[in-house]
């Protein structure tokens, strides 16, 4: 084919994808965001939310001895804020978070910092003024680090910028970290994690990196499996080089086997089991759970509530609301191959890793195969923060999907 043969087949071919674009927005104009809207995965999302209701409203039956309903209230009150947040993130639109990229950056570490020195919390620093800022810097994060990724992409594949972005998320994460919050230090992680792998960061310092993280996991609990005598006595004290305090440390060691402490750090799993595997195929039946109702199990409002589900709903319920939570996220997560721009794509990237991480841990936490790291299950844990910032993800979605799709 001759030169100009060529140019005259590719005029021909942009052409088509400008008319083919050009008839896309139109399209969209003209049908306006009703029917543009992905109404089955909303239905799904909103059916999340109302079985969530229905759990929180026995889990939480005996949370307060002197207010039976609190819980509940609190519950559908954060449910209604959340929808009031959705619909204002949904209809903005996703790509002027690329104008506040410096600023943003600057607020989410400020607003650690702040909280780590004058935070309060059982144990740790965590919350401020009712609020607790790591649960909204895991949305703002992924946003930010998206606009840095899309804003840097011709550097992904250089080996020093793969090392510079993480250092870019290092920070809040630390932060984070010292609160001290290992759960949600790891969502970050993940995260982080997932999004230079969509982006497409250099392959080798990528997988060097996962060697190493690997390799310190491994060296901690061989440790662990030295300094417990084979994961059968207590932990004396924190263990000097590991960056862990004691009880965390306790957490990674009960995973393995959670009689070792029965009565204290392994008390949580070894309820949540017996929760669990007591529900059998139909359950005990709602409000009749004994471990739940006569308050064996403890934080089951919280952090374990899938073992709620577990013990009153049985078996066939639990698997039918994991379900519905895959096909959910699936849809999420397919939404990224048809983002309009690759900014689009990595936001709902890192919104898919953050929350089927969180799903993962918190049920495996539930059934003991994951070591307790204290995260919520998405829209079904108790927690006003946690339900915002997770309803504000998901409408981070939409809002890429409304905005037009490759052609």
């Amino acid at each position: 084919m001759s030169t100009d043969a060529r140019k005259s087949s590719d005029q021909l071919k942009r052409a088509k994808q400008k008319r083919r674009l050009h008839m896309s927005q139109e399209t969209r104009r003209r049908r306006g965001i009703y029917n543009s809207f992905d109404w089955v995965t909303f239905g799904l999302f909103a059916l999340l939310l109302l079985v969530s209701v229905i759990v929180m409203s026995t889990a939480s039956a005996n949370a307060m001895s002197d207010d039976s309903g609190y819980y509940l209230r609190r519950h559908l009150f954060m449910i209604a804020v959340g929808f009031g947040v959705f619909v204002a993130v949904t209809l903005f639109d996703y790509r002027r978070y690329k104008d506040f990229l410096t600023q943003g950056y600057i607020i989410v570490c400020v607003m650690l910092l702040i909280t780590l020195i004058f935070g309060t919390g059982d144990g740790a620093n965590r919350w401020i003024f009712g609020v607790q800022p790591s649960e909204a810097a895991k949305v703002a994060m992924i946003v930010l680090f998206a606009a840095y990724l899309d804003q840097n992409r011709k550097r992904l594949k250089e080996p020093k910028f793969v090392l510079q972005s993480m250092g870019y998320m290092a920070i809040p994460t630390g932060l984070i970290f010292m609160e001290p919050d290992l759960g949600t230090s790891l969502v970050f992680i993940v995260v982080m994690l997932v999004m230079l792998y969509v982006a497409g960061a250099n392959r080798r310092v990528f997988g060097a990196v996962i060697g190493i993280m690997a390799a310190f996991i491994a060296i901690i609990f061989v440790t662990l499996f030295i300094y417990t005598k084979g994961f059968n006595e207590n932990l004396s004290g924190d263990i000097p080089w590991i960056p862990l305090h004691r009880y965390q440390l306790m957490r990674l060691a009960i995973f393995i086997n959670p009689d070792m402490d029965a009565l204290n750090t392994g008390y949580h799993i070894i309820q949540s089991k017996i929760a669990v595997g007591s529900g059998g195929l139909f359950g005990k039946g709602y409000g009749n759970g004994t471990q739940v109702q006569g308050n064996f199990l403890p934080e089951h409002h919280t952090d374990f509530i899938f073992s709620v589900i577990s013990e009153e709903f049985g078996f066939f319920v639990t698997a039918a609301i994991l379900c519905l939570f895959m096909v959910f996220l699936l849809r999420l997560m397919n939404k990224a191959f048809f983002a309009r721009d690759f900014f689009g794509t990595l936001i709902i990237s890192g919104i898919s890793a953050m929350m089927i991480f969180q799903v993962f841990e918190n049920v495996g936490m539930a059934m003991g195969i994951m070591p307790v790291t204290g995260l919520p299950l998405p829209f079904f844990s108790y927690g006003g923060t946690s339900m915002i910032t997770n309803m504000a993800a998901v409408a981070l979605v939409f809002s890429v999907s409304l905005r037009g799709r490759k052609v």
